[in-house]
């Protein structure tokens, strides 16, 4: 083979892993592209897959994508997933179908080997084609924190977090506020982990698995509470006894804070992380390898955190190295010099009033993020 056909086999090939990329229009003729929320428009265009108001406040609190592209969202309150596959050939998935209803408050979805797999109330469930399966209808549930996210692991296994059954209060089943794990089957049910408030989802990153918490309520005057955690065996990580980077004691008693596991990266008290996702993706190398969090914000506050999607960078030995918020994005030509985030929000940028939910990234590497009121938007190359 000559050079010269080499090289041009060479740029074929190369531009076959972007020609969904180099299909689509440029950002500002599409007309699903939106702003506000303020983006980094050098890096990639946002777009609305679907609004759905009559959804109402808590529509697609949770997301999940299959590799055929369909986009699987949660209704907890109606107890339905919803299907939405591309209707209308732009890539997007907005064409809205029934795939599963009747369930108890479906807050958690995860799509494997063919199937999908859905947290909720004391359930988890499979759905596979049109049939619907229980394997799990004991998970610890009730008051307090609603079961949190689900993941399976790269053992073949079923993560879910589990809401704690209270603010702030010592629970009487260590399997709430906890990480348990299932076979693919629901049976041989394990405690993972233990000490956690309200983990609101759970995601593995190369090979390790990550979860996040929020500080108790009444801490808003302490900065960088609320926690993403490496998850280990039998790991217990302080709640309700200790809080915050450095374990402080938050409980009355003699527990020693310094045997509890502690947090590997901290986020602005009550900014709320709820949502976790893996980017392995290739279309935006600048934040491969990294976890997407959703950061569902603070309430009662005037002081606003959170309302943001953030992405955690690590270090070659797996350990966070910090986050920065791309959605919105503060860094602008247009802003003024030391414009925060919460000055953002404020001027109509960013996702205020409106709270992220979850994140998702599809086999092609777009990232998808719901939003309260029955919004997803999607975040694809320019």
């Amino acid at each position: 083979m000559s050079r010269l056909r080499a090289l041009v086999l060479l740029l074929m090939l190369a531009l076959a892993g972007t020609v969904g990329a180099q299909d689509l229009p440029p950002c500002l003729q599409r007309p699903t592209f939106v702003d506000p929320p303020q983006v980094n428009g050098v890096l990639w265009c946002l777009e609305e897959v679907i609004r759905d108001e009559s959804a109402g406040e808590l529509a697609f609190t949770a997301l999940a994508a299959a590799p055929d592209g369909t986009l699987y969202a949660a209704r907890p309150l109606y107890g339905q997933v919803l299907a939405l596959t591309d209707g209308d050939g732009d890539g997007l998935p907005e064409a809205a179908r029934l795939a599963a209803e009747g369930l108890t408050l479906p807050n958690g979805l995860a799509y494997y080997d063919g199937a999908l797999y859905i947290a909720g109330g004391a359930f988890i469930y499979r759905l596979a084609g049109d049939a619907v399966e229980v394997l799990v209808d004991d998970l610890p549930s009730g008051a307090g924190f609603w079961t949190g996210g689900l993941t399976v692991g790269p053992d073949e296994r079923l993560y879910v977090a589990t809401g704690g059954p209270c603010d702030y209060c010592l629970p009487d089943d260590p399997a709430r506020g906890a990480i348990l794990s299932f076979g693919l089957d629901g049976g041989d049910r394990r405690i993972v982990a233990t000490g956690l408030r309200q983990p609101g989802d759970v995601a593995f990153l190369n090979g390790a698995l990550w979860t996040t918490d929020t500080a108790r309520s009444g801490l808003a005057g302490v900065a960088d509470l609320d926690e993403l955690n490496r998850v280990t065996p039998g790991a217990f990580f302080g709640w309700p006894y200790c809080v915050g980077p450095d374990n402080r004691p938050d409980w009355p008693g003699d527990f020693d804070c310094a045997a509890a596991a502690r947090p590997a990266l901290a986020f602005p008290t009550h900014s709320t992380p709820v949502g976790l996702a893996a980017y392995t993706g290739e279309p935006f190398s600048n934040i491969a390898q990294t976890l997407l969090v959703v950061l569902n914000g603070s309430y009662n506050r005037a002081a606003l955190a959170g309302f943001a999607l953030a992405v955690v960078r690590f270090d070659e030995a797996g350990d966070p190295t910090g986050y920065e918020v791309i959605l919105p994005e503060q860094a602008d030509k247009n802003n003024p010099p030391g414009l925060t985030l919460q000055d953002l929000q404020y001027r109509g940028s960013g996702l205020w009033p409106r709270r992220p939910l979850d994140v998702t990234v599809s086999a092609e590497g777009w990232i998808y993020l719901s939003v309260d009121g029955g919004r997803i938007l999607a975040l694809r190359p320019r």
